[in-house]
């Protein structure tokens, strides 16, 4: 590629990043039921109308939401990527804003389950009895657990200081705190026996060695007939989109497995009737102990 064309190149590629963030802007705005001055609102209006036409016509509250916490989190993520491209791998996000944003998009994660669970009894049996949000976060995934399923019990681990933090906060402001528990742990150091109907790990965040100790872990801590699901991003078809996500997970201090491995690794592990489930931005491979 030459000069001139790797500076085209840049250029369309630099109107996409403004286009992304004037759809967050206006999304920011709604959410906050604000206004810019009068001559930019119009402007950032007809941007993401040209961008995106109609895109932002009817959305409730919960999908302007979710929609900010997405485009929040991937520039929060992307701005750590252009500041700190020298770092060694591992988690290193500690903005509360960008830590929330993650945590508000990985609620789907639990709704997605629920789902799943529908033409799935025994799963769904395992949403009614002791859950375990390894990697817990701000705790969103935990809470969306608890207000979706009324007879859980939600224990949530994590080793981030910054993120538990703000966990706890989260859990004391919510309605069902009486029924989570947030726990600065190691899942490697989990000594459970047989405690939990239902097990999250999101494999994404893990150094391959940790993931399989994880896992070993879960194993025991699981009830007979419970069961783990093990969370990981779907990659993109394209050649830059699987690139970029191979990125994210390497920089996040994780590995890029191959689903035929996880589901090898829960099978090695005990697990039975072990499955993979995609949906259009996780895979979900789940396992029952036997």
């Amino acid at each position: 590629m030459d000069f001139p064309t790797f500076q085209a190149e840049l250029r369309r590629i630099g109107g996409i990043v403004q286009a992304f963030a004037a759809i967050g802007a206006a999304l920011r705005l709604r959410q906050a039921k604000l206004q810019a001055d009068p001559a930019i609102q119009a402007r950032l209006l007809a941007a993401v109308e040209a961008v995106l036409p109609g895109a932002l016509n009817g959305l409730n509250p919960q999908q302007v939401s979710e929609a900010l916490a997405y485009v929040t989190f991937q520039i929060g993520e992307a701005t750590e990527l252009f500041h700190n491209a020298s770092r060694p791998p591992g988690w290193v996000l500690q903005d509360p804003a960008v830590l929330q944003a993650l945590g508000q998009a990985s609620r789907q994660n639990i709704r997605s389950i629920i789902a799943l669970g529908t033409n799935r009894p025994r799963l769904a049996a395992s949403l009614a009895g002791r859950f375990l949000d390894v990697g817990t976060g701000v705790g969103a995934m935990a809470l969306e657990a608890a207000e979706q399923c009324p007879s859980l019990q939600v224990v949530g681990i994590d080793i981030w200081e910054p993120s538990l933090a703000l966990a706890r906060i989260n859990v004391a402001a919510s309605p069902h705190a009486a029924r989570i528990e947030i726990r600065a742990e190691d899942v490697t150091q989990l000594d459970e026996l047989a405690a939990y109907t239902l097990a999250w790990l999101p494999i994404p965040f893990l150094p391959r060695p940790v993931a399989e100790a994880a896992v070993d872990r879960l194993a025991v801590a699981l009830v007979p007939n419970g069961h783990l699901v093990v969370g990981l991003y779907a990659v993109p078809t394209d050649k830059a989109g699987a690139a970029l996500t191979a990125l994210r997970v390497v920089r996040n201090g994780g590995d890029m497995w191959d689903i035929g491995e996880i589901e090898q690794l829960l099978r090695a592990r005990g697990f039975v009737d072990v499955e993979t489930c995609l949906t259009p931005q996780t895979i979900f491979v789940i396992g029952s102990r036997s």
